[in-house]
């Protein structure tokens, strides 16, 4: 089974350096944003890295882009940072012209903007969409998994639709 670690901002540039190579001896697939956002040794990591390094924190917009192609092999776009579907597209295609690999993300979000990240998946090297997952009560049903699997509806639109009721939070 694939594994990929998300590091979150944590480590220094020499953490960075000794980890990467223990994690590619796991077979880990790539790390994402391992040093804090615009730390001036992203590029010493990167070169230094066995594995794929993927910035998330490091890239919202379009132009954010190429700075980060010094740094990481990849970045992770996620939707509700970047200002949506034709934003992250452009992004994507930025960073495709640039050589570097493309994730899809999400932040804790509804069905509604999971959907809206399926539109773009098939851009993507990797994709992660499960911040629905996080919410008790749905309000924009549409997403689900089932046995490992997500499944997406083949309703029109972005296939989902708001529920009726949605539980008091209270």
């Amino acid at each position: 089974m694939p594994l990929q670690v998300d590091v979150n901002e944590y480590w220094s540039v020499d953490e960075a350096i000794e980890a990467l190579p223990q994690l590619g001896g796991l077979g880990v697939e790539y790390c994402e944003q391992p040093l804090p956002a615009g730390d001036p040794g992203g590029a010493q990591v990167k070169a230094a890295s066995p594995i794929p390094i993927y910035v998330d924190e490091d890239c919202h917009t379009l132009a954010d882009v190429a700075a980060c192609a010094e740094r990481a092999h990849g970045i992770n776009i996620k939707l509700s940072k970047s200002g949506g579907i034709r934003e992250a597209v452009r992004m994507a295609h930025a960073a495709r012209a640039l050589g570097l690999g493309v994730m899809l993300g999400c932040m804790t979000e509804s069905g509604l903007g999971i959907s809206a990240g399926v539109q773009i998946a098939s851009l993507c090297d990797f994709v992660d969409l499960d911040g629905n997952l996080l919410l008790l009560d749905d309000p924009w049903p549409g997403v689900e998994f089932r046995d490992g699997v997500q499944l997406h509806s083949d309703a029109p639109g972005l296939g989902v639709k708001a529920r009726e009721a949605i539980s008091d939070p209270r």
